[in-house]
């Protein structure tokens, strides 16, 4: 069974470490006070138990720190870090489902990738020589979480990779190394381009980044959002907007459900417009938004608006079959505008809607946008084609006498 969560002592963990002990030593005391306290058996048996004992260990890691303050900080990484590390791969062992284990540990997993990046944060700022040994190991060990053993939460694990080699390993010559070692081959997971991509990012080759992000697999999408967070505002964002845009129509399938979706293209869709990317960057936004339907639909709808691009904005209402109704509040008045020969073919398509329904609220609505219509063909001095498509529409619906009382209550019939 396991312990109640709270009652676990810190004098429990034995031997004591301190800064004497090695990297490896380090490493070990954490690693088996998992595997001793919380076995894969054990996961396996009361898998919803999982958090509480993993904060329980955690915390009575912590109680366990050397007392000088530097080297307590690099404590807390460490016990993060490979509280981390030993529970992904006793949960990969425990062999559970997916959706059982993600209930069971996504939350404490997260909650140790951000304890690792605030204590990284507070390591980096000064790196005693008397440290350079334990951030090897570190910087060894994170690499292993790209792979074998480790099979579940790969958002997880690509979350810590990230987080350390952006606050921790800051070293050129050390980020040039993982770059060749990590190298996508054939059968890299998505978490492997990833990774390789984000050292790419890392070391500012945005060039390559993008081109390399072509040949990535689509499931690489979602996380783009890591570099479309940590670019904004800076001249990598581009770079970063393109290579998205080049995966985003199939990678958003990847995305679960719905929900999910709709959720993350709003994410990205804010960070293009606190950039402002639209105004030096039009075309690539357009791509975007386009790739992203129909989620990214009003952003698409007021972006070619506002860009005055009316012929592209009726073919988009088209596609999305948009009620007029609802387009009256949202551009309509001003496609009308601006270009009312552009118009006439959503106004017709919407009218057309309207009849098909069948009952007659939605003629009256029909009846309201022909008398519209009627003032534009008006205007252009094509009153001869409306009147030919305004007998064809009565003669096609003679039969719908609500259709014809309403068309006569609007005046249609006596001009």
């Amino acid at each position: 069974m396991f312990s109640i969560p709270g009652v676990m002592r810190a004098s429990e963990l034995k031997p004591a470490p301190s800064s004497n002990m090695s990297a490896g030593d380090w490493k070990e005391f954490m690693l088996s006070a998992f595997r001793s306290r919380l076995s894969a058996e054990q996961i396996a048996k009361e898998p919803y138990q999982t958090e509480y004992i993993a904060k329980e260990l955690y915390q009575a890691l912590l109680k366990k720190a050397p007392s000088d303050r530097e080297w307590a900080v690099l404590f807390r990484l460490f016990a993060a870090f490979y509280s981390f590390s030993a529970l992904a791969e006793q949960l990969d062992e425990a062999d559970l489902s997916v959706e059982i284990s993600e209930r069971a540990a996504y939350d404490v997993l997260f909650y140790f990738a951000d304890e690792a990046y605030d204590a990284a944060k507070i390591t980096s700022s000064a790196l005693p020589f008397a440290f350079e040994s334990y951030i090897e190991q570190l910087r060894m060990d994170t690499g292993r979480l790209l792979g074998f053993p480790f099979n579940q939460f790969p958002a997880a694990r690509l979350d810590v990779y990230r987080l350390l080699w952006d606050s921790l390993f800051i070293k050129t010559e050390w980020r040039l190394a993982e770059l060749e070692r990590i190298t996508p081959a054939a059968g890299s997971s998505t978490v492997q381009h990833a990774a390789f991509l984000h050292q790419l990012y890392l070391l500012g080759e945005m060039e390559q980044f993008t081109a390399k992000s072509l040949a990535a697999p689509v499931e690489l999408f979602p996380y783009f959002l890591h570099w479309l967070q940590d670019s904004k505002r800076s001249d990598r964002f581009v770079h970063v907007l393109r290579s998205a845009a080049s995966l985003a129509h199939d990678g958003l399938l990847t995305i679960e459900n719905e929900y999910s979706r709709r959720l993350f293209v709003r994410q990205v869709i804010r960070l293009v417009e606190e950039d402002d990317i639209s105004e030096h960057a039009p075309l690539l936004v357009k791509e975007l938004y386009t790739s992203l339907l129909p989620f990214s639909y009003v952003s698409l709808s007021y972006f070619l608006l506002e860009r005055g691009d009316y012929a592209e904005w009726v073919d988009l209402q088209m596609f999305i079959d948009a009620d007029l109704t609802d387009l009256d509040r949202a551009g309509l008045k001003s496609a009308i505008k601006e270009a009312p020969e552009l118009a006439l073919p959503l106004l017709h398509h919407g009218i057309a809607a309207f009849i098909a329904e069948r009952n007659r609220s939605s003629y009256k609505k029909a009846v309201r946008f022909i008398k519209r219509m009627r003032t534009i063909y008006k205007k252009l001095k094509w009153t001869d084609e409306f009147d030919r498509w305004l007998q064809w529409t009565l003669s096609e619906n003679r039969r719908l006498r609500a259709f014809q009382e309403e068309c006569r209550k609007g005046g249609l019939l006596d001009d």
